[in-house]
């Protein structure tokens, strides 16, 4: 009973620190690209080739429409979790949708370490063209932590197989008479 309460609290707390990171992440990218006109709050890949004052509106929406990619899978990944924590605040720790919950939350991390590197890659390259020389770089963007995304969303889509069989299981001996 002790660890249920404990479970509820905490999913409590994690529902409530995802719901911030969501507004805070959005806010930020709305700052960064339409509100601020300082490089230092623009991505460290391409703060170097931006002075202040040199970006077109078109260079920030460019920017902002390319930071939407991490964005909204980051967004995908915390409503997942949310749905996780939602069932847990009500006391279903394993039930018929815990399977396809976790599965949902594996691949919202899956597509957040493939979508930051494709961000990664696509800024460098839209933004390349304000360095002094106007040359067009094409970099690859993936860095270890986007593949241990990729490696842990994997590993919690496994689990959310193994929720299912289990539940499978459990749902066959309760029919049992």
């Amino acid at each position: 009973m002790k660890s249920t309460v404990r479970l509820k609290r905490m999913s409590l707390c994690v529902y409530r620190f995802g719901v911030a990171v969501g507004i805070v992440s959005t806010t930020i990218a709305v700052l960064r690209w339409f509100v601020i006109d300082n490089p230092n709050w623009l991505p460290p890949t391409i703060a170097s080739y931006v002075k202040p004052g040199t970006l077109t509106y078109m260079h920030r929406l460019a920017g902002f429409f390319i930071e939407l990619i991490p964005l909204a899978a980051a967004l995908y990944t915390l409503a997942a979790l949310h749905r996780i924590c939602t069932a847990y605040c009500r006391g279903e720790v394993f039930g018929p949708t815990s399977g396809t919950c976790y599965r949902k939350f594996g691949t919202g991390l899956v597509l957040l370490g493939a979508a930051n590197g494709l961000y990664t890659t696509l800024v460098i390259g839209a933004f390349s063209l304000l360095n002094e020389k106007k040359e067009f770089i094409i970099a690859l963007g993936l860095s270890t932590a986007d593949l241990y995304l990729l490696v842990v969303g994997c590993a919690v889509m496994m689990l959310g197989i193994v929720m299912d069989e289990a539940y499978r299981i459990h749902d066959e001996n309760a029919q049992i008479v």
